[in-house]
């Protein structure tokens, strides 16, 4: 019988791999969002300690979210048999409950938390570990916040290293509450999420016996 637990096993590699894609995935985001014009970088404010103290505070939540939806909820439904894509979707879905009393939440903001969930809770159909989604949810949150200044799922940091400026379409911007409440997150996210699936079902990483059990 697997349990949640076993997920926490560390795997460096996987961790490597959440911080990559977090990157990524905010490196294209934030580019197109300065191209288009609704995001202007206003000033730069490096504070190391408050960046290691959200870090800290990203990684609990990380840590807390991942175990609830991906290792309780995701790894409950696989090991009771059901179909996993549906065990994802169901998954995934709970993953945006649980961010229905977030600030400024609507439908296109819920819609991406959980495609998110859905991104998240991919590599585990697979792998069966919980470091991928932990480290990416971790950095995802931390990059968005406390480095780029975005709202994270509503809420405010209060300070972090870039200073930015919105303007225009909101549904280009994300608006207060955050990049997860843009159209191009809904892009990346959806892109990302059917690039972990294709890439596992292609047969790129082969899953352990451990994690078939």
């Amino acid at each position: 019988m697997h349990n949640w637990w076993f997920s926490l096993n560390v795997r460096g590699k996987d961790i490597l791999y959440g911080l990559l894609a977090a990157v990524t995935l905010y490196g294209v985001g934030f580019a197109f969002s300065l191209l288009l014009g609704v995001v202007e970088v206003v000033s730069f404010h490096y504070q190391p300690l408050q960046l290691l103290r959200d870090l800290f505070y990203c990684f609990l939540i990380a840590l807390f979210e991942e175990i609830v939806a991906r290792g309780l909820v995701l790894g409950g439904l696989l090991r009771m048999r059901m179909n996993r894509f549906l065990a994802l979707a169901l998954s995934s879905i709970l993953f945006g409950f649980m961010h229905l009393f977030n600030p400024g939440l609507a439908w296109l903001p819920l819609f991406n938390i959980i495609l998110a969930g859905a991104m998240l809770g991919a590599a585990f159909l697979y792998t069966r570990n919980l470091w991928f989604a932990i480290s990416l949810h971790l950095f995802w949150n931390w990059i968005q916040g406390p480095v780029l200044g975005y709202g994270v799922s509503g809420n405010s940091f209060g300070s972090s290293l870039v200073s930015i400026r919105l303007s225009g379409n909101t549904l280009l911007s994300g608006g207060t509450f955050g990049f997860e409440g843009s159209i191009l997150c809904t892009v990346l996210l959806a892109l990302f999420t059917a690039f972990i699936i294709c890439w596992f079902e292609r047969g790129a990483f082969k899953p352990t016996d451990k994690a078939c059990n």
